[in-house]
Formats: structure tokens, C-alpha cells, sequence
């Protein structure tokens, strides 16, 4: 199972209910791959670092088994946003020097190619620790605030406009923090579960914001890698892939 897993950068928790109602059960599946609709995959053994759920009563950890499809699921109980984070282990990758180039260059990591270049290294394997930092709003009882809380993750992706006020003709607002600190010049993707997936990209500014101008609502996918290099014997670089899901909901025009 370790091969798919690693081999797919884009990694995200799909909600059952994305907007529901309070004390409904909300179940998460995962998925991988490049885009929607991704392959559902099973929570593997020691995949999950910690996996918790965040609303205006506090924290609490979702409940979930390895080798089971329905990797967690929790009751809601405040109305508003419930901020879901999924923290892995991290698991090690090793690439041949065309595959770990495609990679960079395809996430946006300019600087890590040149690195690689400045020393010599455009020609030699990739290997790499990484893990993931998977999140996902929900939105209890037509309410959305706490949408912009933080969970914990140590790359964290968090929305600055209202998922429930989303306006086709203004921009989406969404921001990337590293240890808590914005980081910039970081390649941020969009996507929306559609047919085809509609993709969009921007890179972050100096506050780590980009704007997206969505075309329409629905379950949007928000990702990003941040690496730099590793302290480790058995790797050259340690990477964080991070996500968020949350369903947009077009505000009335008036």
C-alpha cells in the first residue's frame, strides 16, 4: 500500500457531509492521486500521527481503525465550522533523478532544483521523508464561523473568505502557514470535484495569500508542498504536503 501512497503528492479527506446539521455523524474517506476524483485508499497501518476535530467547544480526537475505508468520523456538536486535521508519519521516498525533477517542478519547488543544480545534483536520485497534513471543513447548522481557526498542522492551509459567501466574481481568499508563520513563494493549487475537475494555481505572496477567482461552487481541493533539506543519514530532503476540502457555497447576488 506504501507505493500508491507515496507516489500520489495530492492526499485529502473527503467528507461524507460536508455541510450538515448538529449532531449528525460525519464520515471521512481518503483519497490520492493527482486529481478529482482520486483513488480511495484504506487508513494503512501507522499511516495517522494524530487525527482531530476542532469546533467552539474545543478539541477532541476523531474516532477511526487502520484498514478500514472510512479512515474517521465524529457527531457534530456546535453550530459553525468544524476544522478536521489528519497528521501522518512520515514515510520515506526515494526517486530516480528524472521522476524526483518532474516532481519539483510540477509542485512549483524552484529553489530545491536549484539546489539540486548548484551542487551538482540535476542527475542524482531524490530521497526524501515526508508526510502529510490533510484538513477539512465542515459546516454545522447553515454557519460557517471558525472557518479560518487553525488546527495544529505544521503546514496549514486556511481560508480567509467565508466558504459561505463565496462570489464567482471576486476573489477566494486562502493562506499557507509553516510552523505557524506565513510562508511565501509557495505554488497553491485549486480544484473542484466537477466533470472535468476544474484546476486553477497561484503562488502565495509575502503574507502567504493567494486569490483565486472560482468559477463556480462546490467541494473545493486546496494543496501545497513546502521542503527543505534533511538532518537525516538515509534522506537528502524533508518535505510537508498539505490539503484542505471545503465546500464553497455561492452567496446571492443582490
Amino acid at each position: 500500500m506504501l507505493t500508491p501512497l507515496a507516489m500520489a503528492h495530492e492526499f485529502w479527506l473527503v467528507p461524507h457531509d460536508a455541510q450538515t446539521g448538529l449532531e449528525q455523524k460525519v464520515v471521512f474517506e481518503l483519497r490520492v492521486g493527482p486529481t478529482w476524483p482520486g483513488v480511495q485508499t484504506p487508513r494503512i497501518d501507522n499511516l495517522v500521527n494524530w487525527f482531530k476535530a476542532k469546533d467552539a467547544q474545543g478539541e477532541w480526537k476523531v474516532a477511526g481503525r487502520d484498514r478500514t475505508l472510512a479512515v474517521g468520523n465524529f457527531t457534530t456538536r456546535s453550530p459553525g465550522a468544524t476544522v478536521v486535521g489528519m497528521r501522518t508519519n512520515s514515510a520515506h521516498l526515494e526517486l530516480s533523478a528524472s521522476e524526483f525533477n518532474q516532481y519539483l517542478m510540477e509542485e512549483g519547488l524552484t529553489e530545491v532544483m536549484k539546489t539540486r543544480a548548484r551542487f551538482g545534483l540535476g542527475d542524482a536520485p531524490g530521497r526524501e521523508n515526508f508526510s502529510r497534513c490533510a484538513k477539512s471543513i465542515i459546516l454545522v447548522d447553515g454557519q460557517s464561523q471558525g472557518y479560518d481557526n487553525q488546527i495544529g498542522l505544521p503546514l496549514e492551509l486556511i481560508p480567509q473568505t467565508d466558504p459561505l459567501a463565496l462570489r464567482t466574481d471576486e476573489p477566494f481568499v486562502v493562506q499557507l502557514l509553516f510552523l505557524g508563520k506565513p510562508l511565501p513563494n509557495t505554488l497553491i493549487k485549486a480544484q473542484l470535484k466537477a466533470e472535468p475537475p476544474i484546476e486553477l494555481s497561484a503562488t502565495s505572496d509575502a503574507a502567504g495569500r493567494v486569490m483565486f477567482t472560482l468559477p463556480q461552487d462546490g467541494l473545493w481541493l486546496f494543496n501545497a508542498v513546502h521542503m527543505e533539506p534533511s538532518t537525516e543519514d538515509d534522506s537528502d530532503w524533508e518535505s510537508l504536503w498539505a490539503s484542505l476540502t471545503v465546500q464553497l457555497s455561492e452567496k446571492s447576488k443582490e
